[in-house]
C-alpha cells in the first residue's frame, strides 16, 4: 500500500538504504515488499547509465518505466520502495498525485550527504558501477532538493551516511497516518467539458482496440506493454477474457468517470487511469 521514495545525489547510498528498509519490513513487519530499482531497469534497457542520464529521451523513458512499475505494484498488501535518484521535483509531484489518487500513503527517505562525499564514494566503486565526472556533475546540478514544507515532499526523513536506519520512524510515516483522499490537488477537471468527454470516450476505445489487437496476435502473459502506449502495461493478458467483458469494463469506467471528477483532463492520464481500472477489475 505505501510508497517510499529514495532521494539523493548519485552514489549517496540510496540502494544500501533501500535494501535495509526492504529487510526491515519483510522480516520485522512481515510485509510484502516490492523494491523497484532504476539500476535494474537501466540494465534491462541495455544502455550504460552514464549515457542514459546524458540523453533526455532515454532518461524520460526510465522515469516513465519507474512510474509505471510503481503504480502497478501499489496494492493494499505491498510496501513499494522506489530506489532511484528521484531528483526532479516535477517527478516527485507526479508520483505524489498518482499515489494520492489511489489513496496511498507515501514518504521520502533522503540520503543527505555532500556532493564531495558522494563523489568519493563513487570513486570507491567497481569500475563498471561508477559515474563518470560529466554525468555525476550533471545530476548534481539538476538535483532539486526536497522541502518538507511542500506537500509532495512530506513526510520527509533525512539520513546522514552513518545514521542508524530510523525504521520505526519510517513505519509510522506510512502506516500510522490516514490514507490520503483525492482532492483538488489531483482532481482539477469536472466532466462537463465536451472536449474532455470526447477525449475520455476516444482514448478508452483506443486502449480497448490496442488490447484486441494484441489478443489477435496471440500475445499472452504478464506485464504486457500496450502497443502505442510506451510505459503502459497490463498486469496480465489472458486469452479467456472476451470482447464482451472488455466492452463492459469500458462502460463501467465511463460511467464512474462521468459521475465523479476525473483526476485530470490530460489525455495521457485518461489512459493511465483506464489501464489501472482494467488491471484492478478484470484479468485481461
Amino acid at each position: 500500500m505505501p510508497l517510499i521514495l529514495m532521494v539523493g545525489f548519485p552514489s549517496s547510498g540510496k540502494t544500501t538504504r533501500a535494501r535495509e528498509i526492504q529487510k526491515y519490513f519483510a522480516e520485522n513487519q512481515q510485509r510484502n515488499v516490492v523494491l523497484i530499482s532504476d539500476n535494474e531497469i537501466i540494465s534491462q534497457m541495455n544502455i550504460d547509465k552514464n549515457a542514459l542520464f546524458l540523453e533526455m529521451k532515454k532518461e524520460k523513458e526510465l522515469r516513465s518505466k519507474l512510474h509505471s512499475d510503481a503504480l502497478k505494484s501499489l496494492t493494499k498488501e505491498n510496501v513499494v520502495i522506489l530506489d532511484s535518484g528521484n531528483f526532479i521535483k516535477g517527478f516527485r509531484y507526479e508520483l505524489y498525485c498518482s499515489s494520492k489518487s489511489l489513496s496511498t500513503p507515501k514518504c521520502l527517505v533522503v540520503c543527505d550527504i555532500s556532493p564531495t562525499r558522494a563523489w568519493e564514494l563513487n570513486e570507491s566503486r567497481a569500475e563498471n558501477e561508477k559515474y563518470i565526472r560529466k554525468t555525476f556533475d550533471d545530476l548534481v546540478m539538476r538535483y532539486e532538493e526536497p522541502n518538507h514544507s511542500n506537500r509532495w515532499d512530506s513526510p520527509l526523513i533525512n539520513l546522514q551516511l552513518d545514521d542508524t536506519l530510523p525504521a520505526e520512524d519510517i513505519r509510522k510515516a506510512i502506516f500510522e497516518v490516514a490514507a490520503p483522499t483525492p482532492n483538488q490537488s489531483t482532481i482539477n477537471a469536472p466532466l462537463n467539458s465536451s472536449s474532455y468527454l470526447y477525449d475520455l470516450d476516444k482514448k478508452t476505445q483506443e486502449v480497448i482496440n490496442s488490447i484486441i489487437q494484441l489478443k489477435k496476435q496471440g500475445v499472452e502473459g504478464e506485464n504486457i506493454e500496450l502497443t502505442d502506449y510506451e510505459g503502459k502495461y497490463l498486469t496480465k493478458l489472458d486469452k479467456n477474457v472476451s470482447m464482451l467483458q472488455l466492452v463492459k469494463s469500458r462502460k463501467q469506467f465511463l460511467s464512474y468517470a462521468k459521475s465523479h471528477a476525473s483526476t485530470t483532463n490530460d489525455q495521457s492520464n485518461i489512459v493511465t487511469m483506464f489501464i489501472q481500472f482494467l488491471n484492478n477489475t478484470v484479468t485481461c
